[in-house]
């Protein structure tokens, strides 16, 4: 038990080192030492990890995607599941927000938001809410829409310093989306 909390721990310093680092500098030019310096940790265990920043900050994504997916699998049989669900990520998003607001405004990695927006269970609550008889062209456009103005809307909130609550950010995406969908 204590070795495993021993690993999380040291992940977690050289986790808050790259989010610490990636502000200033690109993950291309920030070097394993320079993260390990920052953490004060030895690249030698930094390695036992990692392969390199690139890995470290995959780690840090993929963490990200799996919170998010999980609080997206919440039971259908609850009053409000889907506000429930968005406001736990909300509420996730704002306990993370320095890695959350790198990894949301593009300065990492590109494709990050693309990876988000295709979560299966995210697909599936959108095809769920699109329910009007549609083309395949336009199901395809009123899906992008709907996925990239709640991507911004998203955005928007978490970059601001003062925010509305998880609950009423969630409550604003649904009601958005609802009405995105059902037009």
């Amino acid at each position: 038990m204590k070795e495993n909390q021993r690993v999380r721990l040291t992940k977690k310093m050289l986790q808050d080192s790259l989010i610490w680092l990636l502000p200033n500098k690109s993950i291309h030019k920030i070097s394993v030492r320079e993260i390990c310096d920052n953490a004060e940790i030895n690249r030698s265990t930094f390695y036992k990890y990692y392969g390199s920043q690139y890995d470290l900050l995959k780690d840090m994504e993929n963490e990200v995607l799996l919170q998010i997916d999980g609080y997206l699998n919440v039971s259908k049989d609850q009053p409000d599941y889907d506000v429930l669900a968005l406001t736990r990520i909300a509420v996730y998003l704002q306990e993370n927000l320095d890695l959350c607001r790198l990894l949301i405004n593009n300065t990492v990695d590109s494709e990050f938001p693309e990876k988000l927006l295709n979560l299966p269970m995210i697909r599936q609550l959108l095809s769920e809410q699109l329910t009007e008889e549609r083309d395949k062209a336009e199901l395809e456009y009123v899906s992008q829409l709907v996925v990239n103005g709640g991507f911004s809307i998203i955005k928007r909130w978490i970059n601001k310093d003062e925010r509305e609550s998880p609950e009423r950010i969630a409550r604003i995406l649904v009601n958005t989306v609802y009405k995105l969908c059902t037009n």
